[in-house]
């Protein structure tokens, strides 16, 4: 029993020791297929930065559609306020309040129409 559980810990310090000792990377699975190893290193690279592109592009998106919303707040604000101060008893009273000689038409608006030719 006391050789069983001998070769277990040489076994299990075997291993550790061959992977932390760097002896893995020259044994025959890794050298056989380091072209392989190599493209997977690249891969995974590759998918990093794309991912981390993603995400940039995902906040900078959602920057843009912030900026957005808030230029169509203003936007719609500033109709609102041009509308109330085009009406006309607002521009009476501004040209009031500015002394204007200005005055509100009391006689009605006519229409001077050309006259028909005669044939």
């Amino acid at each position: 029993m006391s050789d069983n559980m001998k070769k277990k810990k040489k076994k299990k310090g075997g291993i550790i020791n061959y992977i932390m000792g760097g002896r893995i990377f020259i044994s025959d699975i890794i050298t056989n297929n380091a072209m392989l190893l190599a493209l997977i290193v690249v891969y995974a690279f590759i998918y990093v930065s794309n991912h981390y592109e993603y995400e940039q592009e995902l906040l900078k998106i959602d920057r843009l559609t912030k900026k957005r919303d808030e230029m169509r707040n203003n936007l719609l604000t500033m109709r609102s306020e041009f509308s109330y101060k085009s009406r006309q008893t607002e521009i009476e009273k501004l040209l009031y309040e500015k002394e204007s000689d200005l005055e509100v038409a009391t006689k009605p608006i006519y229409k001077i129409e050309k006259p028909k030719e005669e044939k």
